[in-house]
């Protein structure tokens, strides 16, 4: 009896290191992000970043940001909130709000 609950202790372990690791949204997001309209947003560590404004048209905007859960992030620009649904694959990241749906990739 022994000898198999320690076999299946050391069969469990083993399943559960080749697990792969759960990836969080608040490390995969920072980064310069850009979306097809060749708008850009940064995502900084310590809950800033900043958006690069467009000439005539939009201000340098730095904003504060707070991960809610896996998928949504709530910013807070010039003291207007919104959340926001975030996905991130690879360098790819999806933003909806209620605006509509925004793809976004990763700045290399």
């Amino acid at each position: 009896m022994k000898k198999l609950i320690f076999m299946l202790t050391i069969i469990l372990l083993a399943l559960t290191s080749c697990a792969p690791a759960k990836k969080h949204l608040a490390q995969d997001i920072l980064d310069n992000w850009k979306n097809s309209d060749g708008y850009t947003i940064e995502f900084r560590s310590g809950g800033n970043g900043f958006i690069p404004g467009v000439a005539g048209k939009i201000p340098d905007s730095d904003f504060t940001y707070t991960i809610i859960d896996e998928s949504h992030v709530q910013i807070d620009v010039q003291g207007q909130q919104q959340t926001i649904e975030i996905t991130i694959a690879g360098d790819q990241m999806t933003w909806k709000d209620d605006l509509g749906e925004v793809a976004y990739t990763r700045v290399k």
